[in-house]
């Protein structure tokens, strides 16, 4: 499924109006971001062709008829890779063949690329923050800007990221995204609370990448 299916249009819908009632009462900016892989891994697809061919030349030996002709002799090692590729391809076969550092850094690299590529640290008193999932790796994160950090103690987030993920494994992904909007507005009003001359500084859409 791409990624900008993930979520109905009456889902997306309710997700962008949980970020305009979250920044009622707050000049925190909350974006929400969806996408179906930080990294494009591409070394397993390329692992698993290799694999593939490897065996499929090894069948080749083993079964081979002598008199056979060189295209059938050729046969197994093509079918091997192509299947040793496609396999490797699978989403959730591919996830478990990805180590744990990997994913992580290819998730904080992506996450921190977007929040900058999506002007999350332009904001006037530096108080944006990025709600982020990414769906092939199962991992979701919250990135605060400075003026956030500097008042909101370290590991409050943590909450955020469970609720999320919890509710993407259980299959309700918007639920889980419009509550912890909701929570993030909570938590961002006793902190920063909106002032009279606060202006909308950001997009409240859902952001939707592959």
């Amino acid at each position: 499924m791409r990624v900008e299916k993930f979520f109905t249009t009456e889902e997306q819908e309710r997700i962008q109006q949980a970020v305009i009632a979250a920044e009622k009462n707050t000049s925190g900016e909350t974006v929400p971001m969806i996408l179906s892989a930080s990294g494009r891994y591409a070394e397993i697809e390329l692992s698993g062709l290799v694999v593939g061919l490897v065996l499929g030349t090894l069948a080749a030996f083993l079964w081979h008829d002598p008199w056979g002709s060189v295209q059938i002799y050729l046969f197994w090692p093509v079918v091997g890779a192509i299947l040793g590729f496609v396999i490797c391809s699978v989403p959730s076969l591919k996830r478990r063949m990805i180590s744990k550092d990997r994913i992580a850094d290819a998730v904080q690299a992506r996450s921190l690329a977007a929040f900058t590529g999506h002007g999350l640290h332009y904001t006037k008193a530096h108080t944006g923050i990025l709600v982020f999932a990414s769906l092939l790796e199962h991992r979701v994160v919250v990135l605060a800007d400075r003026g956030i950090n500097e008042k909101v103690e370290a590991g409050t987030w943590n909450e955020i990221v469970n609720m999320i993920t919890e509710s993407l494994k259980s299959g309700n992904g918007c639920d889980g995204f419009c509550k912890a909007i909701e929570r993030c507005g909570e938590i961002l009003a006793q902190h920063f609370p909106r002032s009279a001359d606060d202006r909308d500084e950001l997009p409240n859409k859902l952001v939707t990448e592959q």
